[in-house]
């Protein structure tokens, strides 16, 4: 205990901490709620176990006691101190999920790193995990459990603070002392950028222990224009004449088939009309429904292949290129040759992603690309797609970068444990990048495997 008040990290602040006395069975020591962490003596502590219930001393468990003994049980921790440091506090709430999942905050290029057990270098990427706060203590260890193994010492609470933990209690104080000083280091920075942005101009983008890339289209390495103003204009005015022409093949059977099942059930009144009338004329209304999905922008998988086949025509004939930014080729080039592995995600399909970037204006750079991922893996702004394409990729999350123009999907891929940036070109229509550190030349990316 006079350890703990002479490194003066419990004090008016508030705070707690726990200590194994023993593992079989938990016993776990720390100090009663409703009490001043700072000044409490050794006889006012109680001891725990494995479900939280007091075994000895006086004063009921604290309410955190269940998320220390997921610490215990999921780490091997053999102590766990907690702060609510401004610091901590502060970039609990800045990083917060924006809904029910985990973020991670990154801190990489520091040399006090290497004070966290096992960091044996400056240029380790550590992502602590930060989990929003839930009164209900049982539900927030659940939705904690399944970050703690892999985070570096600490957890942050938003809104509550930080959470270190190590083998002892001297291990425990170092790891709290390191993040602490990390933590405060990082949120002067984000004030020193702030500041200064408008003085600035582009700067690196370092990136450490990166093995995949996984990028979005347009926004992000085409013009968004180029898929409103070009591509979709140029499939609405074909697609008549393509399916005239192409009316036997096979793969346009079968993927009319699979829009007459989707307008069956699509349950918009607009949708409903064009089907009665088809019922009731006799004529043939799927090219009329097609027409009206892409006026509608909506993202129906048949349709997005059926524009694909169209603009491949397009692309074949010349009438159609790939206008990738002035960067991007070079630059996916380079990242090949380092041994980086790339891939793409977009709402288009697998087919009208691969013309781009094999008619592009870079030449055809499809041989660079090792996945192609469009919303068949699920939606962009879900979570578990993200989760879906790193067990592709057969890596951890962690090691996979996802750069996109759209804030939701840059959120979706964060929550999976994917590190994110937020792609900034000319002319994208979406210019919030909250949490994320903006891009807008791959030039400035230097990644690291």
């Amino acid at each position: 205990m006079a350890a703990i008040h002479r490194r003066g990290w419990c004090d008016g602040t508030g705070g707690n901490f726990s200590c194994v006395l023993q593992r079989q069975p938990l016993e776990l020591l720390m100090a009663p709620s409703g009490v001043d962490k700072g000044s409490v003596a050794p006889e006012q502590l109680i001891v725990v176990d494995g479900s939280g219930a007091v075994l000895r001393g006086h004063g009921r468990a604290s309410a955190e006691t269940a998320l220390h003994l997921a610490l215990v049980s999921s780490c091997g921790a053999g102590a766990v101190l907690h702060t609510h440091s401004q610091a901590g506090t502060l970039l609990s709430q800045h990083y917060v999920p924006s809904k029910a999942g985990v973020a991670f905050l990154d801190l990489q290029d520091l040399e006090m790193l290497k004070g966290l057990e096992g960091v044996a270098t400056h240029a380790t990427c550590v992502s602590i995990p930060v989990l929003g706060n839930d009164q209900d203590l049982a539900r927030l260890r659940i939705s904690a459990e399944p970050h703690l193994a892999a985070a570096p010492y600490g957890l942050l609470i938003a809104g509550h603070g930080l959470y270190a933990w190590g083998n002892d209690l001297p291990t425990a104080q170092r790891h709290l002392e390191i993040l602490e000083f990390l933590l405060e280091q990082h949120w002067r920075q984000l004030l020193l950028k702030g500041i200064t942005a408008k003085h600035q101009t582009r700067g690196r983008v370092r990136r450490h222990g990166i093995s995949h890339v996984l990028l979005d289209i347009e926004g992000t390495t085409c013009p968004v224009s180029f898929v409103s103003g070009t591509l979709f204009p140029y499939a609405a005015e074909h697609l008549g004449s393509f399916l005239s022409e192409q009316s036997r093949d096979p793969q346009v059977q079968d993927l009319l088939a699979e829009v007459e099942k989707a307008w069956a059930v699509d349950q918009d009144p607009a949708a409903q009309e064009m089907r009665q009338s088809k019922a009731t004329t006799g004529s043939n209304g799927v090219l009329q429904y097609l027409q009206w999905l892409i006026n509608q922008d909506r993202k129906l998988a048949p349709l997005k292949e059926l524009q694909g086949l169209v603009w491949e025509t397009g692309y074949r004939n010349g009438r159609l290129q790939g206008p990738l930014f002035d960067d991007v080729a070079a630059s996916l080039q380079r990242w090949f040759a380092d041994g980086i592995r790339l891939a793409v995600y977009s709402s288009g399909s697998v087919g009208a992603q691969q013309l781009i970037y094999g008619y592009s204006n870079g030449g055809d750079l499809r041989p660079l690309f090792e996945h192609w991922f469009d919303t068949r893996v699920g939606p962009k702004r879900n979570e578990s797609s993200y989760t879906k394409i790193a067990e592709a990729f057969r890596v951890p999350s962690s090691q996979v970068l996802f750069v996109s123009d759209a804030l939701a999907e840059c959120e979706a891929a964060a929550t999976s444990g994917m590190k994110v940036l937020f792609s900034d070109r000319p002319g994208n229509p979406e210019q919030e990048s909250g949490r994320f550190e903006r891009i807008s030349s791959f030039e400035d990316l230097e990644l690291n495997p």
